[in-house]
């Protein structure tokens, strides 16, 4: 006689013990399953080298593009270069085929790079951003090489006048009243100066770019300007180019400037200001600058010893100044081009930008930051003089042929320090130069 009870049993003893070595079975192959190995990634940056000095924009950027990506291992290779060299090595690797994956771009340079091929088109990641309807128009636009944006700011800077209080006080001058003009710049460098123990005023005629760009700022104070509105002549060496080289060509014939300024890094001079070796000069930053020299110096102590002043005029001309900075860009060729603009978009955000700007006392690219002077004054007593040249300043033509001008126009500066050839006829024979440049 069936009994169903038995069976009943057998069958659920029978169920269970084959669950049971399913249940083992499979716990054993998820304990012997290998862990799942993080991805790894190596990102490449080339930018300057003081952009690693303080924590924005890459240490921020790299901390939270690994908190973003738990899942891959970063390894980020920082190469840091001073300004010609950031330029060549990245044409070297570009040329070579292993660009980096991200690279600080001088606005200057976005017409050749583009022209060549070299930055990817990022304009569909920009209008995607939600960062960028608060960056201002016009540094909008400057990210554009015919039609497409190649990069997104991580600073824009002016150059001002920054002075050494102490000199002015022991040459019996207020240190409240900076020169407005390069007549009273130059007669307050008269009497400041001891040479060799200090000098007036310092200027760099090195082959630098800082040599054109200062220049440029005195050109433009006379009514002149680098090309012409077409962009196919020199403009340069007009009357006020002339008037604003002479002026140069001066001062050190007079001693208040030494010839040394032809050799040696811009740096140097604008360290000496704050080293009490020259009572002025122009610059990008100041307590930024000085802080780095100068230990445990508060922004009070700072205005007490120092000042800045917007850069004097040519006399009955007009304040001036002039512009530049650095896009962050991600070059063709990128071997990580996505992760790359992630870090970018991280570096160049607001936050971080205020960190580096504020740090380093440069200008602000968005709305938002600009609508926060008061932030900037705590940490630079004279960011009021920076914002206020902002409506003065000039830009230089971001044309491909620009760095091989500026290369002509220090030559010129430079042969009129050493007296080779008047400052006329060393400017006429830089356009001749640049006019064969533009014709080709």
């Amino acid at each position: 006689m069936y009994n169903s009870s038995k069976w009943q049993a057998v069958l659920l003893i029978s169920v269970f013990l084959v669950a049971l070595c399913a249940g083992s079975a499979f716990g054993t192959a998820v304990q012997e399953e290998p862990a799942m190995e993080a991805k790894e990634v190596t990102l490449r940056i080339f930018a300057r080298a003081y952009t690693w000095d303080q924590d924005a924009p890459w240490e921020v950027a790299k901390a939270e593009i690994q908190k973003r990506h738990p899942e891959t291992k970063f390894t980020f290779v920082e190469e840091g270069f001073g300004w010609a060299d950031l330029r060549a090595k990245f044409l070297t690797a570009a040329a070579g085929g292993n660009p980096p994956d991200v690279a600080q771009v001088d606005i200057i340079w976005v017409g050749e790079y583009a022209e060549g091929g070299l930055l990817t088109d990022l304009t569909d990641k920009l209008n995607a951003w939600a960062e960028w309807p608060d960056v201002v128009d016009s540094f909008k636009e400057s990210t554009k090489w015919k039609g497409p944006s190649y990069g997104t700011w991580l600073n824009t800077d002016v150059r001002i006048m920054a002075y050494n209080k102490k000199l002015f006080r022991k040459a019996g001058l207020d240190p409240n009243k900076p020169p407005e003009d390069w007549n009273q710049l130059y007669d307050m460098a008269k009497k400041i100066t001891s040479a060799p123990a200090y000098y007036g005023y310092g200027f760099p005629a090195m082959k630098d770019e800082e040599t054109s760009m200062r220049f440029f700022a005195m050109l433009y104070s006379g009514g002149g300007q680098i090309l012409t509105d077409d962009m196919k002549k020199a403009a340069f060496n007009s009357d006020a180019g002339v008037k604003a080289l002479a002026f140069h060509v001066k001062m050190v014939e007079d001693g208040l400037t030494p010839k040394s300024i032809v050799s040696g890094n811009y740096m140097d001079i604008d360290n000496a200001v704050f080293q009490d070796k020259f009572a002025m000069s122009y610059m990008t930053k100041t307590l930024g600058l000085a802080k780095k020299l100068i230990p445990d110096l508060t922004p009070e102590k700072f205005k007490q010893d120092f000042g800045a002043a917007p850069i004097p005029k040519a006399p009955g001309g007009e304040w001036s100044t002039m512009s530049g900075g650095y896009l962050l860009s991600v070059p063709k060729g990128a071997k990580h081009p996505d992760l790359a603009w992630e870090l970018i978009s991280i570096g160049a955000a607001p936050d971080a930008q205020f960190k580096y700007t504020s740090a380093r006392g440069y200008v602000p690219t968005f709305y938002s930051l600009m609508k926060r002077p008061e932030d900037y004054f705590s940490v630079d007593p004279f960011f009021n003089v920076i914002l206020n040249s902002l409506p003065y300043a000039h830009f230089r033509p971001g044309i491909p042929q620009y760095t091989e001008i500026s290369a002509a126009i220090q030559d010129a500066i430079q042969a009129a320090i050493l007296g080779q050839l008047g400052p006329k006829a060393a400017l006429d024979a830089a356009a001749v130069k640049v006019n064969q440049l533009l014709a080709q």
